[in-house]
């Protein structure tokens, strides 16, 4: 505002000293010589010099001058600040469109003055507010999605346990085949519970910044195939061959083992579950310039292009009846890939006509040695 003033006013001394430069040429003994010359000696039209005193004639000229210059000073301001008072306005316009709830639209940045990083700052304020909001209404959605999937993994294992314990508190007419039957199904239900209430804690437990964990020098390739044994009567129940292509070499990495272990047997058990129609699963270790990697490949049913993304989701399940029999909690895969965060690590999937690729991949952190892949076969 001080700059466009200062503006005016040079504006405004400039214009009046060319003003009064031509008054003053214009009263020179040439310019009055020039018009006695042509409009004669006599002067018509002049005005008598006794007519007023000195005085009169200083005073007027000062209010005619004063007068002028604060109306040319006026206009000069107003010309000049036309486009900043403009700029005002639409910066008013943009905050009372956000007091609306309207954050789509920005105030447009001109300049380099205060008023344009008012601008800036203001549309920066925006984006983090429609950011913010964007976030809870997340947040939201997904504590409304998580009351309803508890919900229902919940109550489907309960209304089996309380229906047959309601026809075994009745058991008069039931034989003892018939309790033992009823007996072996609700402590199958109740282990279902039993699982969904450890996913949850686990889930919980081991999202990321919420648990400090204690990390020790691992080789994969001596942790692997621990873990692959331990499935095999799963790959027996199911019929599966599992193939293993080991990097042959130290593919060591900083990990907590229990929960490393715990994160790739979730890849495997997700694995068996759905590949059992493709008959085989792969799994494999090796080394990507700095990162190690483990790959659980399995030839089942393909994960949809448009479901892919969410997978690691909590509770997400592909298939949409949340059956226990075609699937798990769904809190697999999104637990692997909070283990897999705490170890600064990264977790994807792919799946196309070359199989469903889970991959797991770790900073390493010591050199490794060279050679090749070490393969196995895991019969049925």
């Amino acid at each position: 505002m001080v700059f466009y003033m200062f503006l005016s006013v040079l504006a405004t001394v400039a214009t009046e000293g060319l003003i009064f430069a031509g008054i003053y040429f214009y009263e020179t003994e040439i310019l009055a010589g020039e018009y006695k010359r042509v409009w004669g000696a006599a002067g018509q039209g002049r005005m008598s010099v006794n007519m007023m005193t000195m005085s009169e004639t200083t005073m007027l000229d000062i209010m005619v001058i004063l007068i002028f210059t604060m109306l040319l000073l006026v206009m000069y301001f107003i010309l000049i600040s036309h486009s900043f008072v403009t700029y005002v306005r639409e910066i008013i316009s943009g905050v009372e469109k956000m007091k609306s709830g309207d954050f789509q639209e920005e105030i447009p940045v001109r300049g380099e003055d205060e008023f344009s990083e008012i601008a800036y700052s203001i549309n920066e304020m925006c984006r983090n507010l429609s950011e913010t909001l964007e976030a809870q209404r997340a947040v939201e959605k997904t504590k409304d999605e998580l009351i309803t999937n508890v919900a229902h993994d919940l109550r489907t294992p309960l209304t089996s346990i309380l229906g047959y314990l309601d026809l075994l508190s009745q058991g008069d007419f039931l034989t003892e085949d018939q309790k033992q039957k009823y007996l072996g199904i609700v402590s199958s239900k109740a282990r279902q519970l039993e699982t969904l209430i450890k996913d949850l804690f686990d889930y919980t437990r081991y999202d990321r910044d919420k648990v400090k964990i204690k990390k020790e020098i691992l080789d994969l390739n001596l942790f692997m195939p621990q873990i692959v044994d331990e499935f095999y009567p799963s790959l027996m129940e199911y019929r599966l061959e599992c193939r293993t292509e080991f990097y042959e070499g130290a593919l060591n990495v900083e990990a907590n083992g229990e929960l490393l272990a715990r994160a790739i047997g979730n890849l495997m058990s997700n694995a068996i579950k759905y590949g059992a129609e493709g008959k085989v699963i792969e799994v494999k270790t090796g080394r990507l310039e700095n990162k190690v990697f483990v790959a659980v490949i399995n030839y089942g049913k393909l994960i949809p292009s448009e479901k892919l993304h969410k997978i690691f989701d909590k509770f997400y399940r592909v298939e949409s009846s949340r059956s226990l029999k075609t699937g798990g909690t769904g809190l697999g895969l999104a637990i692997a890939k909070n283990i897999v965060s705490l170890h600064d690590g990264n977790i994807w999937a792919t799946s196309d006509e070359y199989g469903t690729r889970f991959q797991i991949e770790l900073p390493v952190v010591a050199p490794h040695g060279g050679g090749n892949a070490m393969r196995t076969n895991y019969a049925q």
